[in-house]
């Protein structure tokens, strides 16, 4: 059959701003009636296809052949005036709204769908008719419209823009139990869907359904055959963090799943999952997206914010989760002016809601700031923002669970929609608070032995901490700080000094500068300051020693040059446990970390922002420690700053003091590598140039 010349206009149009091309689903409903016959001008007449949208066209005008005397009308079969329907210019919350009917034998609220009953799911909803999105990721709590979310974005393909499509369930019977409970309910439902069915009885069966235009496949994570055995655009993957970590002798089910698509330049891929752990499949997954928030208004005072569970409250003496949730004795505080926001106001709140991506800025108008178009959106939802839940069954679910593991690792991962982690170290900005004493900022209280800094590099400034050391290793905040240059840097931090409460003056005797940004000017300072600073790497993990150094100035043959600058690795797991330690000393113990009058809220939540947390492995059930960022606990640059000023303490033995030590009366031993301390005239003739050799003006490097 000859098509050429007949294909309408509108074939070949795209949608308005934000929707999906109109291209692909004409092209697969032409393929789904015709593509099955073989063109064949013997037996075939060429038909002459007028455009469907004409009420007299729904006729075909046949030339009548060699064997013909005339010309006869056909009317057109329901197959070819479905495939010559163009798509609608909708979204998809909007092709829900007019055309989705929830099942009685699925849902408790059965009848049409409404998406302004979950208004946070249209965002979701409409992320998948973008055209320039490829990859939506949903982080949620259960029993939040998830799974319908995803049965919405598989009706819309079916009706709107069809393609092969794969929906991948943890088990094999939970597909089976997928296809005959949710999906086919859904089909049989909706009016839009049914037609699209193939009238064949052998096309549709459990684990695979035939359309008019498109195929709809059924697999289990545990069954590569099934993953790996036929090309799909559509991919949609449920409750993926409970897929195997291999299928069968294979790669990961998802990633099997995504090489599916890999030849459709349109294609989707739809993840959703309730997170279990930070290395769950979901979590990783949302890690890489924009990791959208959804934000609402406070009622009171309009500021948006994401809904949280500290922010819910009940009476203090009340601790009987069945009487907090029978006479709902919760109540939401809103985190920026503190008013107490009802279970009926809720409602509203959400339908003002707005997804706001990781690091942008919400106006009080609704008004995100810098939003930029990304193929790869994730959404994160906890049940808070539920219609079928209030403050108070969240308050009660807490109370049941806290004083059980296995109980609070579900309301973490099912109510809250975040990560287990099993906590093993953490201070809290309000403890440290109370380890300020009374001296001022920028003053060396008594008792202090020796100064020494480390510095956290960043873009454009530099953080720096400056910490006093006396016997026992007992530690006194100078100050914390932000400066501009490196100018600014040397002229404070090297050159500074800093009053002693009983007189006298008193220097940094070394620096730890972090080199992992802006290296090559780190190297070239410490280059400079030999004597002064040392460029530190931070590592994760190191076996042995905390700390190590290695030549980074080479010859031309690989071997170290003599006097080269040494790169410090630095355990930064090991410093933060020794922080952690030092910050829960009494008072008048030896190893008494103290901070001075008025550090400020920003250092506190800075030195705070991360906790340590025991990760388990799934196969093998062994678990291991590691410092990760506590959940919007910010930046972290001030605790980078007392991690090196401590290293730099380490390298200078400083544990080596003995009590009753002040001032100059006593040193601490001298590092292993023969690191002195020396004063600034000194300095810049023992660190000569490479090319020049020393200050003196006498020529000692390797150019003559």
């Amino acid at each position: 059959m000859n098509l050429s010349g007949i294909v309408p206009l509108w074939a070949f149009t795209t949608g308005g701003a934000g929707q999906r091309p109109h291209r692909s689903a004409f092209l697969w409903r032409l393929w789904g009636v015709f593509g099955k016959f073989t063109p064949n001008a013997a037996r075939y007449p060429r038909r002459v296809i007028p455009h469907p949208l004409q009420p007299e066209a729904l006729r075909i005008a046949t030339r009548p052949s060699k064997n013909q005397t005339s010309t006869k009308l056909k009317p057109w079969s329901k197959l070819e005036a479905l495939a010559w329907t163009p798509p609608e210019d909708i979204t998809v919350s909007g092709w829900a709204d007019s055309h989705r009917v929830l099942h009685a034998l699925t849902s408790a609220e059965a009848g049409q769908w409404s998406t302004d009953r979950t208004p946070y799911l249209k965002g979701i909803l409409n992320a998948f008719s973008n055209p320039q999105v490829e990859q939506i990721t949903l982080c949620s709590s259960t029993q939040i419209g998830k799974t319908e979310c995803l049965l919405n974005c598989l009706g819309y393909a079916i009706d709107q823009d069809p393609g092969p499509a794969l929906m991948v369930m943890p088990r094999e019977e939970d597909c089976i139990s997928m296809s005959t409970r949710r999906v086919r309910p859904m089909i049989e439902s909706c009016e839009r869907l049914k037609r699209h069915l193939s009238e064949k009885k052998s096309d549709n069966r459990q684990k695979d359904i035939r359309f008019v235009s498109s195929m709809l496949y059924f697999a289990g994570a545990n069954s590569p055959a099934d993953l790996a055995s036929r090309p799909i655009r559509y991919l949609f993957a449920d409750e993926v963090d409970k897929y195997p970590a291999f299928s069968g002798r294979e790669a990961d089910p998802v990633a099997l799943a995504i090489e599916r698509t890999r030849t459709f330049w349109n294609r989707k891929i739809v993840l959703t999952s309730t997170p279990t752990t930070r290395d769950g499949y979901i979590w990783r997954e949302f890690e890489k997206s924009d990791q959208c928030l959804y934000y609402v208004p406070c009622p009171r005072c309009q500021e948006f914010q994401a809904l949280e569970f500290r922010a819910i409250h009940w009476p203090e003496d009340e601790r009987d989760p069945a009487r907090i949730r029978d006479h709902r004795l919760a109540v939401y505080r809103c985190i920026e002016c503190g008013s107490e926001i009802a279970d009926n106001e809720k409602p509203r709140m959400l339908r003002a809601g707005v997804w706001v991506p990781e690091g942008k800025k919400i106006g009080r108008d609704g008004t995100v700031r810098g939003i930029e178009p990304v193929s790869h959106r994730g959404f994160r939802i906890n049940c808070m923002y539920s219609p079928w839940i209030n403050w108070s069954d969240v308050a009660a679910k807490f109370l049941e669970a806290k004083d059980n593991v296995p109980l609070l690792l579900n309301f973490v991962n099912s109510w809250l929609g975040y990560v287990w982690e099993e906590q093993a170290e953490k201070i809290d900005p309000e403890a440290l608070a109370a380890r300020a004493d009374s001296y001022e900022r920028g003053t060396v209280p008594d008792g202090a032995v020796v100064l020494t800094a480390g510095v956290d590099v960043q873009a454009e400034s530099f953080y720096y901490v400056i910490r006093a050391w006396g016997y026992g290793e007992r530690s006194w905040l100078i100050e914390a700080g932000q400066i501009e240059t490196w100018e600014g840097l040397i002229r404070h931090v090297f050159q500074g000094d800093f009053p002693g409460a009983s007189g006298g003056q008193h220097r940094v005797r070394l620096t730890c500068i972090d080199s992992g940004y802006r290296t090559d000017e780190v190297y070239r300072v410490c280059r400079e300051w030999l004597e002064l600073a040392r460029p530190v790497k931070g590592q994760q993990r190191m076996a042995g020693v905390p700390i190590r150094a290695v030549k980074i100035d080479r010859d031309f043959g690989g071997a170290p040059i003599r006097g080269s600058v040494r790169l410090w690795h630095v355990d930064t797991s090991h410093f933060k446990d020794k922080l952690v330690r030092l910050q829960g000393t009494p008072d008048d113990q030896p190893g008494a970390w103290r901070l001075h009058r008025d550090p400020g809220e920003d250092y506190l939540r800075q030195v705070t922002a991360e906790h340590k947390i025991l990760k388990r492995n799934k196969q093998t059930g062994l678990t291991k420690s590691e410092w990760v960022p506590k959940p919007g606990g910010g930046p972290n640059h001030w605790l980078d700053c007392e991690v090196y000023a401590t290293a730099a303490a380490d390298m200078l033995a400083v544990y080596t003091l003995k009590d009753g030590t002040q001032g100059d009366e006593q040193q601490p031993r001298r590092p292993a590598d023969g690191a002195s301390i020396i004063r600034d005239d000194q300095h810049r003739q023992r660190a000569g140039g490479w090319v020049t050799g020393g200050g003196d003006g006498q020529r000692r490097g390797w150019i003559k």
